[in-house]
């Protein structure tokens, strides 16, 4: 029942808005820390129906003890959007195909965020509803643009910047606990003690 309940959600989920019509080429994404002490793939780990975390790979082990796979993932971009600056990357979404009685579908990254602290979770979904709009920059350095500069009195809007505020954390999200990806909500260090700042790099394969 669990699996005619998902793939009845798959279903649903290809018939939304093919906004994002343009698929990038394949590719891994490595994060790394300054200080080294990070330097690994990430990967898909299950977070509930047709959910997954992106996880780090040798966080965790399939049943024979090896690290996990790094996941494969695309980037879905739209043939009528344009960078918002020419320093800039153009704007798209984060997707991966999810795995499903021999079939695959299509999942898209969004946030989840909890009003109670100070990082949000990429989590990602069946579809393209709810996405977070993400770039990468010349270096092949996943990005979020914006274009509101929130340390002034009164907020004030200018240019688009690029913001590498990404993270790995020991996260939370509907029970299920893995040491994954995280975005800060603010330029300050997280309050959760695990997060270490990372870079996400993008890696063709």
């Amino acid at each position: 029942m669990k699996t005619t309940s998902v793939v009845l959600l798959l279903a649903a989920a290809a018939f939304t808005s093919a906004e994002f019509n343009e698929t990038s080429a394949p590719f891994h994404l490595v994060v790394t820390s300054d200080d080294g002490c990070i330097n690994d793939t990430l990967s898909a780990c299950h977070t509930g129906a047709a959910l997954e975390s992106l996880c780090r790979s040798n966080a965790y082990t399939n049943s024979d003890s090896t690290p996990l796979d790094p996941a494969t993932f695309y980037f879905n971009t739209s043939d009528s959007q344009q960078a918002p600056a020419p320093s800039l990357g153009v704007p798209g979404i984060l997707t991966w195909f999810l795995p499903v009685s021999g079939a695959t579908y299509s999942s898209s990254v969004y946030f989840y965020y909890d009003p109670t602290t100070d990082i949000a979770v990429p989590i990602l979904s069946p579809g393209e509803d709810d996405v977070e709009i993400l770039a990468f920059d010349a270096e092949n350095e996943l990005t979020v643009q914006g274009y509101v500069d929130w340390s002034q009195n009164p907020p004030k809007a200018g240019n688009y910047t690029q913001y590498y505020r990404w993270y790995i954390c020991n996260t939370y999200y509907e029970a299920y606990q893995y040491n994954a990806l995280a975005w800060g909500l603010g330029p300050g260090k997280p309050e959760n003690p695990t997060c270490v700042a990372v870079n996400v790099t993008r890696v063709f394969i």
